[in-house]
C-alpha cells in the first residue's frame, strides 16, 4: 500500500515476531496516570562501545528526538513511543502503530513535558510508517540523516522514548549486526512485512518504536520499528530488547513521499 492521508483503524497493541528471531512490541501503551518508573532504565552511563561517544551523540541528537503520545481506544488508555523532527516547521516522523486509533495525538519536545498536539499528515500501514505536523511548536531542530550506507559492524546508539517515561530520550549504545533483514509482525488484525531492514545489537525498550539508530557521526540511518529478545527474562521483569529492527531513513522518507532531503 502506498502513503495515504489522514489515518484510519482503531486502537490496540500488536504482537510482533521476526524472521530472523523473537520480536516483540514496542509500543507502550499505559492507563492514562498510571504511568511509574518501576523497572525502567536506571539512570546510569549506558554501555559504550569502542567507536561511540553516548553521552555526546546523545546531546548531539537528543533536540530532533521527540515524544509521541496518542490517547487511543479503549477510553483511558495512552499509546507511548517516539518520533524524529524532519523539520523546523516541525514535521515527525513516526511508527504508524503508535498513533493507529487516534482520538488525539500529541508531540511532547526536549522532555519538558509540554504536549503540543500534532496533526496526521500521511499515513502508511503496510510499511508503519506515519508523518505528522506539530501545532504551536517553537521551531524545532531537524535530525541530521545520513546519505552513506551502514555497514555490519558499525557502532550505532539507539535513541527514543525507553518506557514512555516522558524524560530526556534515552540513549543505548550498540552494533549494527545485519542488513536486508526480513520481519513480520502483527498490528490488531493486520500483518506488517517488511524488507531491506537494518538490525543492531542494542538494548532497546518499550516505547523506543519511532526511535533513531543513529550513527558513530550523529546522523540517523533508520527508524526504530521493532525489537527482539532470546535471552531468558524473569516473569513479570521488564527487560531490555536486545535487538533493534529499524527502517532505513531514506526508504521510509520515500515511502511516505517525503522529498524535502
Amino acid at each position: 500500500m502506498s502513503a495515504q492521508p489522514v489515518p484510519q483503524g482503531g486502537g490496540g497493541k500488536g504482537r510482533l515476531r521476526a524472521l530472523a528471531g523473537r520480536a516483540l512490541p514496542l509500543l507502550m501503551a499505559v492507563e492514562v496516570g498510571l504511568l511509574s518508573a518501576a523497572g525502567a532504565p536506571s539512570g546510569g552511563a549506558p554501555p559504550i562501545q569502542a567507536g561511540v561517544s553516548v553521552a555526546r551523540l546523545s546531546r548531539q541528537v537528543e533536540p530532533s528526538v521527540v515524544d509521541t503520545i496518542t490517547f487511543a481506544d479503549p477510553a483511558g488508555t495512552q499509546i507511548l513511543g517516539t518520533g524524529i523532527i524532519l523539520s523546523a516547521s516541525g514535521l515527525v516522523l513516526t511508527a504508524y502503530h503508535v498513533i493507529r486509533g487516534d482520538i488525539f495525538v500529541g508531540v511532547r519536545v526536549g522532555g519538558t513535558g509540554v504536549v503540543h498536539p500534532a496533526d496526521v499528515l500521511v499515513t502508511d500501514p503496510d510499511a508503519d510508517l506515519a508523518l505528522l505536523q506539530i501545532q504551536g511548536a517553537p521551531p524545532l531542530k531537524p535530525a541530521e540523516l545520513a546519505r552513506t550506507s551502514a555497514a555490519i559492524g558499525d557502532p550505532v546508539i539507539a535513541i527514543g522514548n525507553a518506557m514512555g517515561l516522558g524524560r530526556v530520550p534515552k540513549a543505548v549504545a550498540g552494533r549494527l549486526v545485519a542488513l536486508h533483514r526480513s520481519i513480520q509482525y502483527g498490528v490488531g488484525s493486520g500483518t506488517v512485512d517488511l524488507d531491506g531492514i537494518i538490525e543492531a545489537a542494542a538494548p532497546i525498550f518499550a516505547g523506543d518504536s519511532g526511535g533513531a539508530l543513529v550513527d558513530a557521526t550523529g546522523q540517523v540511518i533508520g527508524l526504530i520499528a521493532a525489537g527482539s529478545n532470546d535471552a531468558p527474562c524473569a516473569p513479570a521483569a521488564v527487560c531490555p530488547l536486545r535487538l533493534a529492527y529499524a527502517i532505513p531513513i531514506r526508504t521510509a522518507l520515500a515511502q511516505i513521499g517525503y522529498t524535502a532531503l
